[in-house]
């Protein structure tokens, strides 16, 4: 099974490991040293906002069931984005791709707090009344599901052809 293979496989798993094992050390991090005192009882919010994380993911994966890797791996079976026109070696195209979809996300941020229509639902992110870790994952479901599809565009823009690792200069 090549690397490709494997992470498109298993995907979702990838994903949720990464985002349960950073917020974790990041949790366990905030719990041992908190910089400021929370006004409100911490287990409510943290359940509360991670409750916005289980609905969005419900909403995500049923509405868009092969997300982001889907779409990259429909561009690169295309023959699509951008780095089709280069011969970019494929360790150099990650760190690439990765950049190109930070600044998307960032542009996207930029958006949705300069665009009336997309600041309505922005703003349940910004309605928590303590600011911590759990914060970042309080959003609404259209709103991710806008977001999904900007990333879905970008990474489709930014995928190349099926090259494997082992085989770029």
């Amino acid at each position: 099974m090549s690397f490709e293979q494997l992470v498109f496989t298993h995907e979702p798993l990838i994903r949720m490991g990464f985002f349960f094992g950073v917020f974790t050390l990041l949790a366990l991090w905030r719990l041992a040293s908190p910089r400021r005192v929370q006004s409100l009882n911490r287990k409510q919010r943290w359940t509360a906002n991670l409750c916005f994380v289980l609905l969005n993911t419900v909403v995500v994966r049923l509405l868009l069931p092969r997300a982001a890797a889907g779409m990259s791996a429909l561009g690169m079976e295309k023959g699509w984005g951008l780095l089709n026109n280069f011969a970019v070696p494929f360790w150099p195209a990650v760190p690439l791709a990765v950049v190109a979809m930070d600044f998307v996300i960032w542009l996207q941020h930029v958006m949705v707090h300069s665009v009336p229509a997309l600041w309505r639902l922005h703003r349940v992110h910004h309605a928590d009344l303590d600011y911590d870790l759990t914060t970042g994952t309080r959003f609404h479901s259209i709103e991710i599901a806008l977001c999904m599809g900007i990333k879905f565009a970008t990474s489709v823009a930014a995928t190349e052809s099926n090259r494997a690792p082992a085989n770029s200069a």
